[in-house]
């Protein structure tokens, strides 16, 4: 458990302070979403490929893909299912059901249930999933970025040998 903890804060921080820029990292978040509330198969495949192809933040996607994984495991039965179920009966001959079932886009089995109810969810959060996360680090790269260099504090604790060893421990380089 530490460990995750230790690669968690790891992340976050290298997350911070990367040179990308605040849609990508909201992308790669919004998408690595949609991976992580489908069942492993094609579609994650398909969507880790669209990852790759879009310049987005990967790290921000494959954590956001272990949170959403354990978030869909929990709510398969209680909301996801019975979502899919909803959208396959009140769409069965739209064409996109129907599109759905043609030779090459039926290996991603987009007419099964638990499929169904991962890209409705998805569908409905995608957007203020993508709105929350541009707007959290847009601001965190104009206003506390700024602050934190300025910082007095954070320039006393940097002289300190115990916070130079826990910043080799969290952020994996040795402090400056």
């Amino acid at each position: 458990m530490w460990l995750m903890f230790f690669k968690f804060t790891r992340w976050l921080y290298q997350t911070l302070n990367s040179d990308m820029r605040p849609w990508q990292i909201a992308l790669g978040v919004t998408l690595g979403a949609l991976a992580g509330l489908l069942p492993l198969g094609l579609g994650t495949l398909c969507v880790f490929v669209a990852i790759l192809l879009v310049n987005v933040h990967f790290g921000s996607a494959t954590f956001s893909f272990a949170f959403f994984r354990l978030l869909g495991w929990a709510l398969q039965g209680p909301l996801i299912r019975p979502l899919g179920d909803a959208a396959l009966e009140r769409a069965p001959q739209q064409p996109l059901i129907t599109l759905a079932q043609t030779p090459i886009l039926s290996w991603l089995r987009l007419d099964y249930n638990d499929v169904a109810g991962a890209v409705t969810l998805w569908a409905i959060i995608a957007l203020p999933l993508f709105a929350a996360m541009l707007m959290l680090w847009a601001r965190y790269q104009d206003k506390l970025k700024a602050r934190w260099a300025n910082s007095k504090l954070l320039k006393w604790l940097s002289k300190l040998w115990l916070f130079k060893a826990l910043r080799y421990v969290f952020i994996g380089a040795t402090a400056s």
